[in-house]
């Protein structure tokens, strides 16, 4: 007969080992709450604010100036333009940003193609942009990568999605505060996840349709506050994160959200950490795409104040267990910063850093565009550094751009009058 003693010992032997292997909590090293001891990641992790300004990588071409989504494959980017745009894909080199391919997709029209998605075999255009919310004939069109040729312009057939959203009663007053509206998805597994664009509420839903082509619902998931209007999305499958970007609704500040360490698909059940892009020269942030390994690319639409762009940036300086060092590299370019921002007070502040001799111009914007201020500045010697103050006292609430000008060199940067 054994001996109850010793069955009852292994009994709680048992019970503290399993109580000990799940323990929940915030796993990120990088975060205020971290728990060295938990191993099962609860989503709890909180970050400080983090502010980062990706690096210019290239302006875009003219022929994709409403740049609203983004693939990478066949070692280019590919792009579309918004509503109103030819059924085309465009790729355009990743050095220079030259335009190397137009591919027209046939039986397809451009209602309002805002997203690109990618998975092994198929690209993804999504047509489901609806800025008024009531919109019936959402669609996706589906290409297969093999009949789009490695170089040279040509023509692709298209299969077809259309869907509703599960929770959508229907929307009769046209009205842009709605929260039926979505401009980013992605392809993982055997289904599509679209991530919703809400100008009522400022959050973003997650919903989930299959792969296939037929009619569906789509259907909602879960809801994520992001405070702000998300624009655009891509997925890593081999480090199992997700970057989606946006900008925050009539400021105009870009930002995105990375997610990562989650369980399968539960994308919002894992570490949820924003970067905002402060001082991105951009007033609508559309699309971003993962390139090689972690690095990223991020696109920008054009407008009266601003040329189409593309940025570089790097989801690995803070979604890798040991986030790398961002490096300063050394260059004849000229560079400021603005300080403080957001601005409650009479003045600001523009430091100017490396900047060679020459005469200089700075201009102020409003979000619509209209030239605020204009103030000339020379400089006869080589200084290290130099301090502007202008004053913004009688500026009313809101953004504005700050554009410095010498010879062909502009650097651009926002503010916010608060």
């Amino acid at each position: 007969m054994r001996n109850p003693q010793i069955i009852f010992g292994i009994f709680l032997l048992s019970l503290t080992i399993e109580s000990y292997s799940q323990i929940s909590g915030c796993t990120d090293p990088n975060a205020n709450n971290y728990n060295p001891a938990a191993n099962i990641n609860d989503g709890s992790c909180i970050y400080n604010l983090t502010i980062y300004n990706p690096p210019l990588r290239f302006l875009l071409p003219p022929e994709i100036q409403e740049s609203s989504g983004l693939a990478y494959f066949n070692e280019k980017l590919w792009t579309i333009n918004d509503s109103g745009g030819l059924p085309v894909i465009y790729a355009f080199d990743t050095i220079v940003g030259q335009i190397v391919q137009r591919i027209i997709v046939d039986n397809a029209i451009n209602i309002d193609w805002e997203s690109l998605a990618t998975d092994d075999d198929y690209i993804y255009i999504g047509d489901f942009g609806n800025n008024l919310g009531n919109r019936d004939d959402l669609a996706i069109y589906i290409v297969s990568k093999s009949d789009i040729p490695l170089e040279g312009d040509g023509t692709a057939g298209s299969t077809k999605i259309t869907f509703i959203y599960s929770d959508y009663k229907g929307n009769t007053e046209k009205k842009k505060e709605h929260n039926f509206d979505c401009e980013a998805f992605i392809a993982t597994n055997d289904s599509l996840y679209l991530f919703s664009k809400n100008r009522g509420d400022q959050k973003t839903k997650l919903y989930r349709l299959p792969k296939m082509p037929g009619d569906y619902i789509a259907e909602l998931i879960s809801t994520f506050n992001v405070a702000g209007l998300i624009t655009g999305a891509d997925i890593n499958i081999s480090s199992d994160e997700i970057t989606l970007i946006g900008y925050v609704d009539q400021s105009w500040i870009p930002f995105t959200w990375l997610l990562f360490d989650y369980e399968g698909t539960n994308f919002f059940g894992g570490n949820k950490r924003r970067i905002d892009l402060l001082n991105i020269a951009a007033t609508q942030t559309e699309a971003i795409s993962y390139t090689i390994s972690k690095h990223e690319v991020i696109t920008s639409e054009g407008n009266f104040l601003f040329s189409q762009t593309a940025y570089n940036f790097n989801s690995a300086l803070w979604t890798d267990s040991s986030p790398s060092m961002i490096l300063d590299v050394a260059s004849n370019k000229f560079d400021f910063s603005l300080s403080p921002n957001p601005v409650s007070k009479s003045k600001l502040t523009i430091h100017i850093n490396k900047l060679p001799k020459g005469e200089y111009q700075i201009e102020i914007f409003d979000t619509f565009g209209r030239l605020i201020r204009i103030k000339k500045y020379n400089v006869s010697n080589m200084d290290g550094a130099n301090k502007i103050k202008i004053k913004v006292g009688d500026y009313t609430q809101g953004t504005y751009f700050v554009r410095m000008r010498s010879g062909n060199q502009v650097v651009e940067k926002k503010f916010i009058k608060k």
